[in-house]
């Protein structure tokens, strides 16, 4: 079982190594990971507070402002006084930052496809299925 697991682990951190490169090839130009999911959170969620998205993220405040002023300059999120109270500042995605998110989405899902082509269902049911376990896993360290 240990060599089994050390060859896992090794092939384990190949492909996620191999799969962020690639991803962060296919944004290029457009998009970093951390500025692709913040518009995610965005779009999905309607306007958010700085301090919501770091939670989600699970990333610290100031990595999310240096993120979120990048996307400012990009004109592809907004930031906004909060009718309810002018204290609080909420970043909405603008329709650049819409177009830009739709078009990287459309490339990774690509990619993806691309990737996956040589499983059939049942292996990728079964990849689903190996991930989710993973994740629910009781004593997973966060």
């Amino acid at each position: 079982m240990g060599k089994d697991l050390f060859e896992l682990e090794r092939l384990f951190v190949s492909v996620f190594r191999m799969m962020k490169a690639d991803v962060r090839n296919i944004f290029g130009q457009y998009l970093s990971n951390g500025e692709f999911r913040v518009l995610q959170l965005i779009r999905e969620n309607g306007a958010l507070k700085s301090s919501e998205i770091s939670k989600r993220m699970e990333v610290s405040a100031s990595h999310i402002t240096s993120i979120t002023d990048a996307l400012v300059e990009k004109s592809h999120i907004t930031r906004q006084r909060s009718n309810e109270d002018r204290r609080v500042v909420e970043l909405q995605i603008t329709k650049s930052g819409e177009e830009v998110l739709a078009k990287c989405e459309e490339r990774k899902t690509e990619y993806f496809q691309d990737l996956f082509h040589s499983f059939d269902e049942e292996e990728i049911r079964i990849f689903t299925h190996l991930f989710e376990k993973l994740l629910s896993h009781p004593k997973r360290h966060s």
